[in-house]
């Protein structure tokens, strides 16, 4: 009997030996362990360091760079440097990391680098590349600092009176080149066009800007008309004086 004991003692012993022998480090349940060799979970397969078959969760936790606490994933360069980050944060971007790629501070989901030249930041449905979200909290959905370079643009009007063809409906008051010309000589600019002043304080709407060259470019086609009427009976009148002088 003493000897079954004595077997299954050192059997017990062994595997334990044995299953010690996985990691390095000490014997205990508070300090650090290490393992050379590929760890897998829930599957057979040894190809990456960790090999994970099904969901893992991420606890809250204190770091030196993030107080409070929070569920964090850490990418670090081959120096053990930290280099980008996924997770909860409610410090500054980019403390304590040199190039957090994906990170979350006061409601916002930031991607791309520690200044927000660099990054994109997504908030309250609304989406800044290169800036901050609060500079332009205007209403607008998209704001994209130093430009958007693409092959095609595409703007809905919502309603047919959001185009400029009401300048050829036979009621529209069409104002005298007289008027325009006075207009032009107090003020600069064309009407209900913006001062460069205004343009550069405010923008402009693409939209609202091409109805508005629009409209410009039909009335002037109404002028053009009008001119080529005048220039006809122009015309007949002068034929008429030189068939009376024969």
């Amino acid at each position: 009997m003493k000897n079954k004991i004595f077997t299954i003692a050192l059997t017990l012993m062994g595997s334990s030996f044995l299953f010690a022998q996985q990691w390095t480090g000490a014997n205990n349940t508070t300090s650090n362990i290490s393992r050379t060799g590929n760890v897998s979970i829930g599957t057979s397969n040894t190809t990456d360091k960790l090999n994970l078959n099904g969901s893992f969760g991420i606890a809250a936790s204190y770091g030196s760079e993030f107080n409070p606490p929070i569920k964090k994933v850490i990418f670090y360069d081959s120096n053990s440097n930290p280099v980008h980050f996924i997770g909860t944060r409610t410090n500054t971007i980019g403390s304590g990391l040199s190039n957090p790629s994906i990170s979350y501070l006061a409601n916002s989901l930031y991607i791309g680098s520690a200044s927000h030249e660099n990054t994109l930041v997504i908030t309250d449905g609304k989406i800044s590349i290169g800036t901050n979200v609060s500079f332009h909290s205007d209403g607008y959905r998209l704001y994209v600092k130093d430009g958007i370079r693409t092959e095609k643009i595409k703007v809905d009007i919502a309603a047919n009176n959001g185009w400029a063809d009401y300048v050829f409906e036979p009621d529209y008051n069409l104002m005298p080149l007289a008027e325009v010309e006075q207009f032009i000589k107090q003020n600069g600019h064309l009407p209900e066009v913006p001062t460069t002043e205004q343009a550069i304080a405010n923008g402009i709407e693409l939209k609202e800007m091409n109805i508005l060259l629009l409209k410009k470019v039909e009335e002037l086609t109404l002028y053009s008309i009008q001119q080529q009427k005048e220039l006809e009976e122009l015309k007949a009148q002068v034929g008429d004086l030189l068939k009376s002088k024969k």
